[in-house]
């Protein structure tokens, strides 16, 4: 199944993969397609799911890089594979994409690590470092997130960068009302 969807994955994106920003220990590079064992590490594991609405099937992952690699050809972001710097040991996602939820119009940032990367501060370091490239680099005016309600490390990370608590929005893969944070950009 996994040569079968990078084939498919590579006839339909053939755009060469970009660096997109750099902290002291990880950094933000474009999908490939052949990252599919890398996105199912990550979106096919059940911990790593567990508050996302559930592990996703291979076909769901390949949908899911899809439209990643989608999203990055339209409108020039997506949620990034991380890596760190020394290793280059895939840590998970983290980036933007276009708000899809509820008025206002905006962009969305979020993150989700690989088992083995959790509790290194990872979430917060690249977080923060899209945060700023968001709004520094793109010059974004807000950026909207959300959590599971009983992801409490996820409102902490967000809490941390700034964001303030605005709403709850439907998240169907849940079937649960999310709260939604929005930061500003006082700088644009």
């Amino acid at each position: 199944m996994v040569s079968r969807a990078c084939t498919r994955l590579k006839s339909l994106y053939s755009f060469v993969s970009m660096r997109i920003l750099n902290t002291g220990r990880l950094n933000l590079r474009t999908w490939e397609a052949s990252d599919f064992p890398l996105a199912r590490s990550l979106w096919a594991d059940p911990d790593v799911m567990n508050f996302l609405g559930g592990p996703l099937s291979d076909d769901k992952v390949l949908e899911k890089m899809q439209s990643e690699m989608a999203c990055a050809e339209e409108h020039g972001v997506q949620y990034w594979p991380v890596f760190e710097n020394q290793t280059n040991d895939f840590v998970g996602c983290c980036g933007l994409r276009p708000w899809a939820y509820t008025p206002p119009a905006g962009h969305e940032t979020g993150f989700a690590l690989v088992k083995a990367k959790w509790g290194k501060g990872y979430a917060s370091e690249i977080a923060g470092a899209v945060v700023k490239h968001a709004f520094e680099a793109l010059q974004l005016p807000m950026l909207r997130a959300g959590h599971h309600p009983e992801h409490l490390n996820s409102k902490k990370i967000l809490l941390k960068l700034g964001f303030q608590l605005v709403d709850e929005v439907f998240y169907k893969p849940t079937g649960l009302m999310h709260p939604t944070y929005q930061l500003k950009n006082f700088s644009s």
